[in-house]
This record gives structure tokens, C-alpha cells and sequence, in this order.
């Protein structure tokens, strides 16, 4: 079994090109300045690189009078998909003209809104800045995020839902209702791997966990509909606060499905916690007072299956976790908490796992505040 330097496993099985590994490497401030005046003319007084996201590399260009541009190398699972930029832009151009705060995309030099690299398959996107800090994790602020995700969420859809380009097949949104057999299969994936024994145990949590989520139509179509315009990643690190506004930013993975996945997501990035309980009630319930100031009506049977929204999308993320303790290309390494990114991905599927455990356990609790 080949590993690269980065610890990344040679799978021809699971989403590669031609069973070539993609390779997230991370690139330095001085290629990023070098991409900016390269392929949109633009010298940077500083570039400073963003180490907190997980998934795109960003840097921050602060340019001569005063203002900043967000440069972005795209993670390679998304292969440079025309629906990261033109999806991006449809979404810029419906929402500020409603006064939303939103990025705005910025064609290079030959009006491509996605540009490519100099390395072998780097894509890089070049964004208008939004200020703002990270929301604390409390539900005052999930309240006004969620009024924020329902701002965005009826200026997307109304009166017609904005026209978006499919997204490119991949492990990057929640939408996907995870069945036990995505974790048994593991075992077969990745039979040769030699950290598969290290993850047996989370393995057959995941697949217990699956097992358990509700088998209603209702519940199945939360992550089955493709109606609405979506944000389908609005967790609390996609969210900026200025002041009394808040922003939704990084709209990479636009599409449409069911707006309770974006709620689902948004309530299990603000109320779950390493403490215990993990997940806040409360938390959960301003968030949906919220959104239902500003939001899609979905009907209080829709909301009721909120609860189990959140348990499926933590099970799914847990998943997805799991795969890229082993593959390695999807999620960046937080060195700063975590001894290597195989460590960093297992401990957050058994958060995750934990998480959906203690959901399942307080569900009828937790639609009984929704209905009060």
C-alpha cells in the first residue's frame, strides 16, 4: 500500500481519476501571491493565509487602497467544476440586490471564474470580502444566524427557485441519507489498508447508528428532494458576524434539496458541544424561532423532523470522517489540536457517533419543544 508523504492512501476504488489519488497539498503565501498577479493582474500588498478552514486552502490579499480579496485553491475533490463559480455567481447576483451580504466572485483575466493553477489540477477562485467574525457558539447567535439561512433561503426561491448547474459527483455536502452498509463496506473498500483495523470500532457504531435513523417517507425525502435552492454546508464556520448582520459565505456547495438539511446543519454546528449533554435544546429552538421569522414555511410536520435531521447528518458526517481517516484528501489537518489527521478524523467521527447516540436517545424530548 503507497502513501504519499501526506499520508494519503492509493485507492483506485474510491473517487479518483484513472485511480490516481488526488492530493490536497497546501501552498504558501508566495505561489498564492504569485497565482493573484498571474491570472488576475493583481499585486497584493500583503497575503496572509487562513488557517482555519478544512476543506479549500484561503488567503486573504490586502490590497494598496484599503480593501481585501479572498483568494481560494479549491480542494481537489471538486476537479474544477464550472458549478463552483457560475452557481456561486447566480447565488451573488440574486442576493444582493435583496441587501444580503454575500461574496462575489471575480473573473480572471480571460473571464473565467474559476482559474487554473500552476501545479497539476489546482483550481483557484478569486472572492470579494465580506467582514465579519466567526459567530460564538451560543443561541442568540443561532437564532440570528438561522434568520440570516432563512434571508438567504427566500431570496433563493422566491418567486421561482435560482437556476444552478449540477454539482460534481463527490464527498462535500450533507446530502446523503447514510444506510449501515456504508460503513460495512468499508471492510471490503479498503481491505488492504493497514489503519483499517484502528477504525472497526467506530465502524460498527456508524453502521448501528444508520441502523437506527427512521425509516418514514417523510424522513427519507428530508434527503431526497431537489426542489429548493439550498446552501447544503451553512455550519457555524460558514458564518460571519458584523455587528447586528450576519453573512453566509463559502457557497461552494449551492444545490437543490430539502432547506431542513441547512437547518439541520446549522442546528448541529451551534448546539452540539464536547460537554454534556453534547447538544443544547435551546440552542436547536431559536434557531428554528429564527428561521421561521425569515424563512420557507415548511409546515410544522416538516419541522418536527428536525431532531432527526440533525442525528442523520451526523451520522453521514461520521461517515465521511471515517473515509478520509483513511484516504486522506478531503479534510485539512488541524495541527494545532491534533497529533496527525488520521487521529483528528477518527476523534470527530466518534464525536459525531456520540452525538447521534444521545439524539436518538432524547428525540421525543426534542419534537416536544419544537411543538411547544
Amino acid at each position: 500500500m503507497a502513501l504519499s508523504g501526506r499520508g494519503t492512501a492509493i485507492f483506485p476504488e474510491e473517487g479518483h481519476e484513472g485511480g490516481r489519488a488526488l492530493v490536497h497539498q497546501e501552498a504558501t503565501e508566495e505561489r498564492a501571491a504569485a497565482v493573484l498577479a498571474g491570472s488576475w493582474g493583481i499585486t497584493a500588498d500583503t497575503l496572509d493565509a487562513v488557517r482555519s478552514g478544512r476543506v479549500n486552502q484561503t488567503f486573504l490579499a490586502g490590497l494598496g487602497d484599503g480593501s481585501t480579496l479572498v483568494l481560494q485553491l479549491l480542494n481537489p475533490d471538486f476537479l474544477g467544476s464550472p458549478a463552483l463559480g457560475e452557481n456561486w455567481d447566480a447565488v451573488s447576483r440574486r442576493l444582493l440586490p435583496e441587501g444580503i451580504a454575500c461574496p462575489a466572485l471575480m473573473p480572471d483575466l480571460k473571464g473565467r471564474l474559476l482559474s487554473e493553477g500552476p501545479g497539476w489540477g489546482e483550481v483557484w477562485r478569486l472572492a470579494t470580502f465580506v467582514p465579519g467574525r466567526r459567530p460564538e457558539q451560543s443561541a442568540s447567535a443561532a437564532r440570528e444566524a438561522a434568520r440570516c439561512l432563512g434571508s438567504c433561503h427566500t431570496a433563493l426561491n422566491r418567486p421561482r427557485p435560482v437556476d444552478l448547474i449540477p454539482l460534481p459527483r463527490g464527498e462535500f455536502t450533507n446530502q446523503r441519507l447514510p444506510a449501515a452498509s456504508d460503513f460495512l463496506d468499508f471492510r471490503s473498500l479498503y481491505r488492504l489498508h493497514p489503519s483499517l483495523p484502528l477504525i472497526e470500532k467506530p465502524l460498527g457504531r456508524g453502521a448501528e447508528e444508520a441502523r437506527m435513523l427512521p425509516g418514514s417517507p417523510a424522513f427519507q425525502k428530508v434527503f431526497l428532494m431537489k426542489d429548493l435552492a439550498v446552501h447544503l454546508d451553512p455550519k457555524r464556520d460558514n458564518f460571519l458576524a458584523d455587528g447586528s448582520r450576519y453573512a453566509l459565505i463559502d457557497w461552494d456547495t449551492v444545490s437543490y434539496g430539502d432547506p431542513l438539511l441547512d437547518l439541520g446543519e446549522l442546528c448541529r454546528s451551534f448546539a452540539s458541544s464536547q460537554g454534556n449533554p453534547r447538544f443544547d435544546a435551546e440552542t436547536m429552538a431559536q434557531a428554528l424561532a429564527g428561521y421561521r421569522e425569515t424563512g420557507l414555511d415548511l409546515g410544522e410536520r416538516h419541522f418536527s423532523l428536525l431532531p432527526a435531521a440533525v442525528r442523520g447528518i451526523s451520522v453521514n458526517l461520521a461517515r465521511r470522517y471515517l473515509a478520509d481517516a483513511l484516504l486522506e484528501t478531503h479534510f485539512v489537518w488541524d495541527r494545532e489540536n491534533y497529533p496527525s489527521l488520521f487521529e483528528q478524523n477518527v476523534s470527530r467521527a466518534g464525536f459525531l457517533l456520540d452525538l447521534s447516540e444521545e439524539l436518538r436517545e432524547r428525540e421525543f424530548e426534542l419534537m416536544k419543544l419544537i411543538a411547544s
